[in-house]
């Protein structure tokens, strides 16, 4: 279905009101996809005893299974973003995931599991890409960072919902309590706690259909998007500051994946804290930390956009991915968990910067009809080194250098230590090729 406002130019920007209320169904969809996603970092314990699974193939379920067909599938789908109706899209993708993580909760074996985290991954690539597309059409250039920001922040509602609900299911998994389930059977709580995050989907997709497609803006080729190879053409004029910004902020995704995939696990393994301690803990630092940290940046880019500052995106994810280095090395100095905590809240707030400005800084430097796309090459590197690379290269560095389940805060330290660095070090570059790409744009809202 063609998109009913793919016109550019016709009129001004919503309201506040309908520009806001669509960041917030935008934000809710985000935050179940979060839950859904995530939610299997928690059950690291009762999964691998029912599967006879080591730490690396758990990885694999919670890694490597979810971003093949997310990375892969996210630039077809990105090209639909700039040519089809982004709502149906969007409204298709949560119906479809919602499902397959229904299926994970009846799964019995590795390859089930793997299978059906192939399906959310599906699912879930249609999301970034639509909504990051529809908000730029919603919010003037000033504001789209706040706007981003805010939309990018149901990562940490959902991650944290994860944990803290994470750590009830594994409490009552601990008592060997079954469930029995019409046409299902008896489910272990880690099946059931699958079947229970995927019903929201339902009301999710209800809500989506109370906001309405926004009018497309700031195409400089007509009414259509461009083709794949048009976009990678455009890329490859501008290759340096899409390389710095899309694959620093990757750096800075493995940082974040790999360290908080892995937190549970540490506390258990170091620290002795049951799985409920765990969870309202690391829940509510991501929920609070990683909001604010987001508000609080997006917020900062539009100010200092408003001032005249030049380079305001990259300079911000640089500085922050700076600041994460001595936390993170900090993490494990003292055997106390209380300590620990302060330093991953630090991780949090810090991490989280770069989520949304990445995708304010490539809606701002992209025309209208390649931004799909183009956020959704971003997703598909942050998928393949971030949400792919981060988790599995903490649990290779512990059982292959390391040898030693309880070792896994040190292997969090040392990845977050050097990819925050490699991170910061992408953004310095990117600061002045994004100063020279935004002075020679010929579109409005650069």
């Amino acid at each position: 279905m063609q998109g009913n406002s793919a016109v550019a130019g016709q009129g001004g920007y919503p309201s506040a009101v309908s520009g806001w209320y669509l960041v917030f169904v935008l934000y809710i969809a985000y935050t179940l996809s979060f839950v859904d996603r995530t939610i299997i970092a928690f059950l690291v314990g009762p999964i691998r005893a029912d599967l006879h699974i080591t730490d690396f193939q758990f990885s694999l379920l919670n890694g490597l299974a979810f971003v093949i067909f997310y990375a892969v599938l996210g630039i077809p789908i990105g090209r639909m973003v700039d040519s089809y109706n982004r709502r149906q899209l969007v409204v298709i993708g949560v119906a479809f995931w919602s499902v397959m993580t229904a299926l994970c909760g009846v799964a019995s074996t590795f390859w089930q599991l793997f299978v059906t985290r192939l399906g959310v991954g599906v699912g879930e690539a249609t999301l970034s890409p639509s909504a990051v597309s529809m908000l730029s059409d919603s919010f003037p250039p000033e504001k789209r960072g706040l706007a981003i920001s805010m939309f990018a922040a149901g990562i940490h509602a959902g991650a944290g919902m994860a944990n803290i609900f994470g750590g009830i299911v594994v409490m009552f998994s601990m008592g060997g309590a079954l469930t029995v389930l019409p046409l299902l059977g008896e489910l272990r709580p880690w099946q059931l706690a699958f079947i229970l995050v995927a019903l929201p989907g339902i009301l999710v997709v209800g809500l989506l259909y109370t906001v309405r497609e926004p009018l497309r803006r700031e195409r400089s080729r007509g009414s259509s998007g461009a083709s794949f190879a048009g976009t990678l053409s455009y890329m490859r004029q501008h290759w340096l500051v899409y390389t710095t910004l899309i694959i620093g902020a990757a750096f800075s995704a493995m940082s974040m994946y790999g360290a908080f995939q892995w937190v549970p696990a540490m506390y258990q393994r170091s620290f002795g804290w049951n799985p409920g301690q765990i969870g309202w803990y690391i829940g509510l630092l991501t929920i609070i930390g990683g909001t604010g940290s987001m508000f609080f940046s997006g917020w900062l880019a539009g100010v200092l956009l408003k001032k005249g500052v030049t380079g305001v995106y990259p300079k911000i994810m640089m500085s922050a991915m700076l600041l994460a280095i001595g936390p993170a090395l900090l993490l494990v100095m003292r055997n106390d968990p209380y300590w620990s905590l302060i330093w991953l809240g630090c991780l949090v707030v810090l991490l989280s910067a770069p989520i949304g400005l990445v995708q304010a800084a490539l809606q701002a430097i992209s025309p209208n009809e390649t931004r799909g796309m183009i956020i959704a090459v971003y997703l598909f590197f942050v998928a393949v080194i971030g949400t792919g690379g981060g988790p599995s290269a903490v649990a290779a560095m512990t059982d292959f250098y390391y040898h030693n389940d309880a070792m896994v805060g040190h292997s969090i330290a040392w990845l977050v230590g050097v990819t925050a660095a490699i991170s910061a070090l992408l953004q310095f570059i990117a600061i002045g090729a994004y100063k020279r790409k935004a002075a020679v744009t010929d579109f409005s809202g650069t």
